[in-house]
């Protein structure tokens, strides 16, 4: 029967999100293509992540309410890590909008982003154990605090960093959501399969209007606000399941490397990385002539294959499989973003 109410929350937030996006069409704020790192020509309507939290927000409103089986099956520890993850969520979508629609200082918000991110590690409950093998690696309260705070932190300005070709950035977080949903349900979790899914089936509702003739843009509140959900849905699974800390960043691996290897690209050549420019591997790609479609398909696609290393590598009760697998796609994205730079450097796309 949880499955049976879940598939009807999906939906709810699907319609949902479908149906409020294409108000934000008529009536959200417009972004210009005033940046460099903008793509897009023409002044487009944005904040699309008002759909998306409306629609979460009605799917998981109603599963509370009407959902027999998820009151009985959800722990008390369970419901208040839900809650907790609305109350920093939500909060994070409102700062997004008001930056859609006036832009914040970059100081600003990262005081914001840092706060809301200690807060919210410090409610929901640090990671501070990390097992590789037979060793477990315990963490000074302090240092566990900050190391959760920073997953936070960090996947909320991945989200906001990539969000730049339609369908992208929402799609890939999207597929990461689905997967962990498994990860969830499998492992017990009924709470975090149905923030992943719920949040799923919200960005599936924007994804209609957005992907792949970009109607309407997500915005920083959308993108804040699924960055919260990513990160906010690894660590209830990690609380509630047992999942090695190891498989949250293996989930959400194209968006992470790209994102991070071009701040290192940008450091190492002593670029600012409050700057907006077009160095992302994404952007590069758009530069080179690919289409937004094929570029999301293309993320989609990588976001699915470690998505199933993520939950196969799970599987190993050993948790030796999870540190492998993960240093094994490091070594694969250096190598990857080394030779599309040099290539991107030799056609003049990159400067020196």
């Amino acid at each position: 029967m949880v499955i049976f109410d879940l598939a009807v929350v999906v939906a709810v937030a699907f319609i949902t999100s479908l149906i409020v996006c294409r108000a934000m069409i008529w009536i959200g704020p417009v972004d210009a293509p005033n940046e460099e790192r903008k793509q897009h020509r023409a002044p487009t309507p944005t904040s699309g992540g008002i759909g998306i939290g409306a629609g979460y927000g009605a799917a998981m409103l109603v599963l509370s309410l009407y959902s027999v089986e998820w009151r009985h099956q959800v722990s008390p520890q369970g419901v208040s890590m839900l809650w907790v993850s609305a109350l920093f969520g939500y909060p994070l979508l409102l700062i997004g909008f008001v930056d859609d629609a006036r832009r914040l200082s970059a100081g600003f918000k990262f005081a914001i982003y840092s706060a809301l991110a200690v807060a919210a590690a410090w409610l929901m409950g640090v990671v501070d154990e990390v097992p590789i093998g037979s060793v477990v690696v315990v963490l000074p309260f302090v240092v566990a605090l900050f190391g959760t705070a920073l997953w936070v932190f960090t996947l909320l300005n991945v989200v906001n960093f990539m969000d730049g070709a339609n369908g992208m950035a929402m799609g890939s977080v999207a597929v990461g959501l689905c997967v962990l949903s498994v990860i969830a349900l499998q492992g017990g979790s009924i709470g975090g399969g149905a923030i992943a899914l719920c949040g799923a089936g919200a960005l599936a509702g924007f994804l209609v209007w957005n992907f792949p003739s970009g109607r309407l843009f997500a915005g920083d509140s959308g993108a804040l606000f699924a960055g919260a959900l990513a990160a906010f849905g690894c660590l209830i699974v990690i609380a509630r399941t047992g999942m090695s800390p190891l498989i949250a960043p293996i989930l959400f691996f194209p968006l992470l490397a790209d994102a991070l290897l071009t701040l290192l690209y940008r450091a190492r050549r002593g670029r600012s990385l409050l700057v907006a420019h077009a160095e992302h591997i994404y952007q590069i790609a758009i530069i080179s002539g690919w289409s937004h479609a094929r570029i999301g398909i293309v993320y989609w696609v990588a976001m699915a294959v470690c998505g199933v290393i993520a939950w196969w590598v799970n599987r190993d009760a050993g948790h030796i499989a999870p540190a492998a697998a993960l240093a094994a796609l490091v070594i694969l994205a250096i190598g990857l973003d080394v030779a599309v730079r040099r290539r991107a450097e030799a056609l003049g796309i990159l400067k020196r």
